[in-house]
């Protein structure tokens, strides 16, 4: 139940039910103090009364004046009615016959203030303490007189405590009131960049990168504005990087086939003529040594169609990490590379026996060698140049640098080269680093990690 809440309404709660468990101990606390009080006050004032009345009992042994009757005919023995001002007490006298004979309570007094709600007096809890009455035989010269009767009445305590709870309950629950407005008020001010970050994370999740949140006066939300906004502008610019590579990509498969197509064409298409006019010619000759001629020549050019299409194929898939493996292939392609830039000095580190890789992972670092020398001898300017690969644990560690004029790597760069790399080593898993400056070369580092569980990591 509690998950499905918002934070905002789970932190007014708290604070409500804890403003509330607070009101309730307060409350509690005052009736228990109320409930010692009034039972203080009614039995200090029984005791007195009840020594009061022992003293009248003991006078009355030496003095018999009591005996004459009243204004009414009544003999008054403990002049109860005088004691009409105690009020926590009602003192009753009956004869040995159960009639009435004083009270001190000859009428209903009129109680000042409302009268305590009935959950008031049961949370106070004292009419079973104060319910049994105090009884007192009074006997004179061996003669039971009759039974005095004090009855507790904290009726008049009641009402003084409950007029004094009532006002202090009505301020604090008041008070109460005005502190979860406040803190309403506050967890709502707190929360409302809240909705602000929900907002910026709704219009990036439908495509407006774009999308920045502002400062907040929070330190906390503050960070977490700074981090919203660098990750939405990495983000941008990421996708502005990949839809710009896509469509170098498409740009170079067009490209790629009006080479291949020109090629097809131009060449294949030539040598195709040929061998066609040839075989015309062996089919119009008359003389076996005419037909002899042409055959010699739809060979030769059969040999050179076979290099042709060597030289496509080579383009389109190098064949010789299927016949030759890795090491091999990236030492012929070196070797290749060193024959057509001799004014440059090639030192390689290449290892002798890399174990078999997924296929993937071969082409892309062989293709990134061949795009780090061709960059190197179009834009680097190097006289020298250092190639290292390595197995490592259970990954593989390619550099390559040279002595070049470098370039500014915070600089985007128009070409699909460097970028292109990026994007196929990240996505087989691995990790390129470039390092380069103005006049001090180019470093650049392809790591891939974990080459033995290479398949399930991309599965």
């Amino acid at each position: 139940m509690m998950k499905s809440l918002s934070l905002q309404l789970k932190l007014n709660l708290i604070f409500t039910v804890l403003f509330l468990g607070l009101l309730l101990t307060w409350a509690l606390s005052v009736i228990a103090n109320a409930r010692e009080d009034v039972l203080a006050e009614v039995d200090s004032t029984t005791n007195l009364v009840m020594h009061l009345l022992d003293a009248e009992i003991a006078h009355y042994m030496s003095d018999y004046s009591w005996l004459s009757r009243g204004a009414d005919g009544k003999i008054n023995i403990f002049r109860l009615d005088t004691l009409q001002n105690v009020r926590h007490l009602k003192i009753d006298f009956f004869d040995v016959n159960g009639h009435l004979r004083e009270s001190n309570r000859s009428s209903k007094i009129e109680h000042e203030g409302a009268d305590p709600p009935e959950w008031f007096v049961r949370w106070l809890d004292i009419t079973s303490v104060l319910s049994e009455p105090k009884r007192k035989n009074i006997v004179l010269s061996g003669r039971l007189l009759g039974e005095l009767v004090v009855t507790p009445d904290p009726s008049f305590e009641l009402r003084e405590i409950w007029s004094d709870t009532s006002d202090l309950l009505a301020m604090v629950t008041i008070f109460a009131i005005c502190m979860l407005l406040f803190v309403y008020m506050t967890v709502r001010y707190t929360f409302k960049p809240v909705k602000q970050i929900i907002d910026g994370l709704n219009q990036v999740e439908r495509g407006a990168y774009e999308a920045r949140l502002p400062g907040f006066n929070q330190i906390e939300l503050s960070e977490i504005s700074d981090k919203f906004n660098s990750m939405a502008s990495t983000l941008e610019q990421s996708i502005r990087n990949n839809h710009r590579l896509t469509q170098q990509i498409i740009n170079l498969q067009e490209e790629e086939r009006k080479k291949l197509a020109r090629d097809l064409h131009d060449e294949i298409g030539q040598y195709l003529t040929a061998v066609h006019v040839d075989a015309s010619a062996m089919v119009a000759a008359k003389k076996l040594s005419v037909a002899r001629e042409s055959a010699q020549a739809i060979s030769q050019i059969t040999r050179q169609m076979m290099v042709t299409i060597q030289d496509i194929l080579a383009r389109l898939r190098p064949r010789v990490l299927d016949e030759l493996g890795l090491s091999l292939a990236l030492a012929e392609l070196i070797h290749h590379w060193r024959d057509r830039n001799r004014g440059i000095m090639v030192v390689n580190t290449i290892a002798s026996q890399i174990r078999p890789l997924d296929e993937t992972v071969s082409v892309t670092l062989y293709r990134i060698l061949q795009e780090c020398l061709t960059n190197i001898s179009k834009h680097a300017k190097a006289t020298r140049v250092a190639i290292e690969v390595k197995e490592v644990g259970q990954g593989l560690w390619m550099t390559v640098e040279d002595d070049g004029i470098g370039f500014d790597t915070s600089v985007q760069s128009r070409g699909y080269g460097l970028a292109g790399m990026q994007e196929r080593v990240e996505g087989l898993m691995g990790t390129m680093q470039v390092i380069s400056q103005h006049g001090q070369g180019t470093r650049i580092e392809v790591r891939f990690q974990n080459l033995g569980n290479f398949r399930e990591s991309i599965a």
